[in-house]
């Protein structure tokens, strides 16, 4: 048990609305105590140094990046229960947790061995993942920030030592000398392969009680960390292995925590047999490929006549056995064509509980893209399942960014076609970032009735090109699907036609894609990271280039006009976000620059209100800013008033009347009046929430006319699946897609054979298709 040490009289009795009992520790950056809320309930609470806190710059890069902490899922770490201000110093309250750290454990009783080391290595990598996800560093990850708690180990003070690093580097570097990285020591920039080097270091003092690079002043430490290498001895074979890699000098040449834990839970030896797969986003020249060998979805094991992702390293079938795994689901008879027991993956909800039926796509389709008159690629129908009568009407469009989710308004007709001539006649849609627009590129064939019943995946996968990036941004119209990648490749596919196309030429990654009509003539929109707006027609001519000075995160077409909004914010740096509304033909800024978004863009969404198109945007401290697109002017804002960040945003009506949809950090989905910011509805996600906090995507529609939801859910250690809520009751009509793909990246409404579907890309680059339901 950790000792606590009484009050001194130079310590408060209370900070903020907590009592403070006991000291719990003081280090360089703060005094940890222990302390009870009103109802009793244990708190550990760290006050920032009254010489720290002395300097605004520290204290509000305190805060911020400690209500950034609150985005980590609370299974791995200390919970952070509140932030504030005690007279001129920032505060932190977790939860308590009763047990001594690393460090205490393995002075007191010796290095971990067997499974208690296999256990505390996937356990803090998980929590490193976790703290990844939520856009953290943790720049001080060492045996003293590892607690042994009573439920197994967790990692705290995470992404504290990131905001003071942020704000003194001209003074000196933020963190445990045998435990930093080389960039760290360097100056350089540092992210999260320098907490892979801090794990490393923890795990081979959790085996040997010494840290990996021997010193007995810090310069001596520094030139180890810098030119030598680290002292493995005493540390078992197989973990020896992994760790050798994650102490490599180049950052870009470290593992990422995901192909970590791959590596430690697969079977002894497999390890040396194969290369590590990589499970998480492809770090600096890597491209994200499923490991050679290994059975495609579905479990139809590779073949010569596989078209791969990338170079094959391993013969087919000397790697891993195929078998059931978050990437790689469990399959049955794929590509058959007749009806199965259930669509793979899916959820008809009848008693609350969630559960995934048997059963995956086939082989998947390689995309590979063509200019104009080239070859196509041809898909085949996927197997169906128990039919359930359902007439689809979607009006909605969305996928999620780098730093927002965008949402749009399309509408299907039952009658085939998705209206958008006719909403272009009465009022100007508002097509998302990610895409829609108000005319089809192509004209819609003919309507097909739908057999596949809800969630079932339609025909197979495509795969993304080799070498053409990570799945950044996707856009649609009608049939057409445009997918964006981070090294700024425009791919287009005919999802009735099965033909591809590829628009970019690479260069800066794409952030944000739209359809529209431009002068007249149909264009697809491509924001990318260096501030490029680009224009293309869907045959790949590109039409037009502009320059804005930040990064671009969405761009739509409403008014005649090509709009894209554009970001600069760094959250190492800066308190707000810099956002800047763009004509992308002219290259013009429309209207103000707004400063006021604090921890930049939370959320993002193109609407309608009082017949003007609108920009919606959420930030770090919850407040919500209509922005009239036509002049750029800020018309009202107001804030969500309650725990649980803003995490996606979208544009829906209920009743008739313009609404808000957002999903939040406290793992709940709720309905705003668009006008007034009033609360209509709030449900959580599910019984398990917060626990299953986490959202790729969000589109806002109709559905058999009511209003729904169609959120991309990414709950941290579970499958990603989509799931369709009602916004009148919160109903759940369905989930589907469990596990596909590893993990979904992109969502958005599209048209097959005119019929409403969905289309996601998955972490292992295929684009699936799924069905809405029969008509």
């Amino acid at each position: 048990m950790p000792e606590i040490r009484p009050l001194r009289p130079s310590d408060p009795d209370r900070v903020g609305r907590w009592r403070l009992v006991g000291v719990l520790g003081s280090g360089g950056q703060g005094t940890v105590y222990k302390a009870a809320g009103e109802d009793g309930r244990e708190v550990a609470v760290k006050l920032l140094h009254g010489h720290l806190s002395g300097d605004d710059t520290i204290s509000r890069g305190f805060l911020r990046e400690a209500e950034a902490a609150r985005r980590v899922a609370a299974f791995c770490t200390a919970a952070v229960l509140d932030v504030g201000t005690a007279g001129d110093q920032p505060y932190i309250v977790s939860e308590y947790i009763a047990g001594e750290t690393l460090q205490q454990v393995v002075r007191s009783a010796g290095p971990r061995a067997g499974g208690a080391l296999d256990r505390l290595a996937i356990s803090t990598l998980t929590a490193l993942a976790a703290i990844h996800q939520a856009g953290i560093v943790h720049r001080d990850f060492k045996p003293g920030n590892v607690l042994i708690g009573p439920e197994g180990p967790i990692v705290i003070d995470f992404g504290i030592a990131k905001a003071l690093d942020a704000t003194t580097m001209t003074s000196g570097v933020v963190g445990t000398p045998t435990y930093m990285s080389p960039e760290q020591f360097e100056g350089l920039r540092v992210g999260p392969a320098s907490d892979v080097f801090g794990w490393a270091g923890t795990m081979v003092f959790a085996a040997t009680g010494r840290p990996p690079f021997a010193g007995e002043t810090v310069p001596a430490i520094l030139n180890a960390v810098l030119t030598g290498a680290p002292d493995l001895s005493g540390v078992p074979a197989r973990l020896a292995e992994v760790l050798r890699d994650c102490f490599a000098k180049d950052p870009a040449a470290r593992p990422l925590p995901l192909d970590l834990m791959r590596r430690l839970t697969s079977r002894p030896g497999a390890a040396t047999a194969v290369p590590p797969p990589h499970l998480g986003a492809p770090g600096p020249g890597r491209a994200a490929a499923p490991p050679p060998g290994l059975a495609p979805p579905g479990g139809v094991p590779s073949s010569p006549g596989t078209p791969p992702i990338a170079a094959r390293t391993t013969p087919p079938g000397q790697g891993p056995a195929p078998g059931p795994s978050a990437s790689h689901p469990a399959g049955g008879a794929p590509g058959t064509g007749q009806p199965a027991h259930a669509a793979p993956g899916t959820r008809q909800p009848a008693d609350g509980r969630r559960g995934t039926a048997p059963g995956g796509p086939g082989q998947p389709a390689v995309m590979r893209p063509r200019q104009a008159g080239r070859g196509d690629v041809e898909t085949s129908p996927g197997g169906g399942v128990k039919r359930v009568s359902r007439r689809a009407m979607l009006s909605a469009g969305a996928a999620a960014l780098a730093t927002a989710a965008v949402s749009a308004f399309v509408v299907f007709r039952p009658g085939g076609g998705t209206g958008r001539q006719s909403l272009a006649q009465n009022r100007p849609p508002s097509p998302a970032g990610t895409g829609t627009a108000t005319a089809s590129v192509s004209p819609s064939p003919a309507r097909t009735p739908a057999t596949e019943p809800f969630g079932t995946l339609i025909g197979e996968p495509a795969r993304l090109p080799a070498g053409t990036g990570t799945p950044a941004a996707m856009a649609t119209s009608g049939s057409a699907v445009a997918c964006g990648t981070s090294d700024g490749s425009v791919l287009l596919r005919d999802l009735s036609t099965a033909t591809n196309a590829e628009l970019g030429d690479g260069g800066a990654g794409t952030a944000a894609l739209a359809h529209g009509r431009h002068g007249g003539t149909p264009v697809i929109v491509s924001g990318h990271a260096d501030g490029g707006m680009r224009l293309w027609s869907p045959s790949g001519e590109r039409l037009g280039t502009r320059k804005a000075g930040d990064p671009i995160v969405a761009v739509t077409v409403a008014g005649g006009r090509v709009i894209a909004v554009s970001q600069k914010y760094d959250s190492l740096r800066d308190l707000h976000g810099t956002v800047r509304l763009w004509d992308a033909g002219t290259g013009k800024q429309i209207g103000p620059t707004s400063t006021e978004h604090f921890q930049g863009i939370n959320g993002l969404a193109f609407g309608r209100l009082d017949g003007d198109d609108v920009l919606v945007t959420g930030d770090g401290a919850n407040r919500v800013r209509v922005r009239r697109l036509a002049t750029g002017a800020v018309t009202h804002t107001y804030k969500t008033g309650e725990v649980g960040g803003i995490e996606r945003l979208a544009c829906g009506e209920v009743d008739g009347e313009p609404v808000l949809v957002s999903t939040h950090l406290d793992a709940t989905l709720r309905v705003y009046d668009l006008a007034t910011g009033k609360r209509r509805k709030k449900w959580p996600f599910s019984d398990r929430s917060p626990d299953d906090r986490g959202t790729a995507a969000l589109v806002a529609g109709m559905l058999d006319g009511v209003p729904v939801a169609v959120v991309a859910y990414t709950p941290h250690g579970a499958d990603a699946f989509v799931g369709v809520r009602r916004l009148d009751d919160g109903a759940i009509v369905g989930e589907f897609g469990h596990g596909a793909g590893g993990g979904i990246r992109l969502l958005a409404l599209a048209e097959q054979s005119g019929r409403p579907v969905v289309v996601t890309v998955g972490e292992d680059r295929l684009v699936r298709v799924w069905s809405l339901g029969p008509s």
